[in-house]
């Protein structure tokens, strides 16, 4: 066999759980047939429920799709699959009941929906168990195996590699080590080669044809750690670090483990499918919204400006954007207009280039509210990463530009949990943070809380 069998197989594992999904179907509606005498009353004719199949299959396999059940097996367990079996069979329950909600003309009966689910359920737990022993056996004859790379030479790695070792089914095959020693002349460890420094990896994982690195350097620290990680991102690998157990579970992390050693996933992190286009739509709709309701507020805002000092109501800046692009960001003049344009940020209130309604509107965050027509114009979104001045983005490390892959936001976790404490140049784990863990409830969470940010004007000035 080739390598390439364990992605047919996941294949013929969605082609069998479609056929199984059609005969749970046609199944329920033959169950409740059955079943007319006793329940004591007639169900549908079977054409209704045969014509209705391509609705009701079609679906119910793309939620088990979103949820990631004919993923990988690799380092999951059959709890674990199960657990995510559950939650898409409930998600099917949802779009069999829409489809019979939106098409009321089928007269899906609801005994035939809720056994449709239950024989279903039991009909791809039966495939998953099948799939998961059928991928393990092949992963444990060797041919199928991961080239991966420990990071760290010593005990951790050690123990590491042997845990490996010792369970096959994984799939995974060391290809050898790095570190952080500055010796030219290094020596094998544990039968594996030491294939260069650590600052190499890059290369060295291109070379080797690495899909997956281990960190197993208690030493190395979390700044370079993260440069290592997002240097190789672009990759496609993934990595895993492997940590405390005490500090993991202790934080809530979540975590793979071989026997008792706990692995910390860190690999390039995929917003869903669908959050983007729905972010927009909620950015449209959330911008249109705040403007037509703040616009008597900006209104009176841009006359206070004009009124008090020479100079026009709105500034414009260049901030960098998205993949680099650089914009226009719109903001009320906080400070008076001989101002130079790219001076440092004011760092506190009494700060004399501010003017006295500029220092209002600043405390208040009123001077953002322009940025609402940015948010319009598709150049921001409601919710992200600050927008930096492009003479500090070009001072970006590579791994610092990362927190340029998505739109730069009006508000985000800076802004409550940092706010204006620290520059914004230095409060770059917030942004990577939001960026790994980006979500729509995610992104509602960060907008409530900016409220009371904004109300108790928390860091603001």
């Amino acid at each position: 066999m080739t390598k390439v069998d364990l992605s047919a197989i996941r294949r013929i594992h969605i082609l069998a759980d479609t056929i199984l999904a059609s005969i749970g179907w046609i199944g329920a509606y033959w169950l409740r047939f059955a079943l007319n005498d006793t329940l004591g009353a007639e169900i549908n004719p079977f054409d209704v429920y045969f014509r209705a199949l391509p609705l009701v299959i079609g679906p119910w396999m793309f939620s088990c799709w979103v949820f990631g059940i004919y993923g990988s097996t690799r380092m999951t367990t059959l709890v674990e699959e199960f657990q995510t079996l559950f939650r898409g069979a409930a998600l099917g329950l949802l779009v069999v009941a829409s489809v019979s909600f939106f098409f009321r003309e089928l007269h899906f009966g609801r005994f035939v929906v809720l056994a449709c689910v239950g024989i279903n359920f039991v009909f791809q737990g039966v495939s998953r168990i099948a799939f998961h022993k059928l991928e393990d056996r092949m992963r444990r004859s060797g041919e199928h195996d991961m080239p991966v790379l420990i990071a760290g030479t010593g005990v951790s790695a050690i123990r590491l590699l042997q845990k490996l070792q010792d369970h096959p089914e994984i799939g995974y095959q060391v290809v050898g080590f790095v570190d952080d020693s500055d010796e030219e002349d290094r020596k094998d460890v544990a039968n594996r080669p030491v294939l260069g420094h650590i600052d190499d990896l890059r290369e060295i994982a291109i070379a080797q044809g690495v899909k997956e690195v281990f960190v197993a350097m208690p030493s190395l620290s979390h700044t370079r750690m993260l440069s290592i990680v997002l240097d190789c991102e672009d990759l496609g690998m993934t990595f895993r670090v492997v940590t405390n157990l005490f500090e993991v579970l202790t934080a809530g992390t979540p975590i793979d483990l071989i026997d008792d050693l706990p692995l910390v996933r860190l690999g390039q992190q995929r917003s869903h499918p669908f959050y983007e286009p729905i972010k927009r739509v909620v950015d449209i709709v959330g911008a249109s919204i705040g403007s037509i309701l703040l616009g008597p507020v900006m209104l009176w805002c841009a006359r206070r400006i004009v009124r008090e000092s020479p100079g026009p109501a709105i500034f414009r800046h260049e901030r960098v954007g998205r993949d680099g692009k650089i914009f226009q960001i719109h903001k009320f003049r906080t400070m008076y207009a001989d101002v130079e344009d790219y001076a440092v940020a004011p760092t506190e209130a009494s700060d004399s280039r501010i003017t006295p309604f500029g220092r209002f509107l600043r405390v208040t965050s009123l001077d953002e509210l322009p940025q609402l027509f940015n948010v319009l114009k598709g150049e921001m979104s409601l919710v992200g990463p600050r927008p930096e001045m492009p003479f500090i983005a070009d001072t970006y490390d590579e791994w610092q530009r990362r927190r340029l892959s998505v739109k730069p936001g009006i508000t985000g976790l800076w802004q409550i949990l940092g706010r204006k404490d620290l520059p914004m140049h230095e409060n770059l784990q917030y942004d990577f943070y939001y960026i790994r863990n980006r979500s729509l409830a995610h992104d509602l969470s960060i907008m409530v809380r900016t409220i009371g940010a904004v109300l108790s004007r928390r860091g603001a000035f």
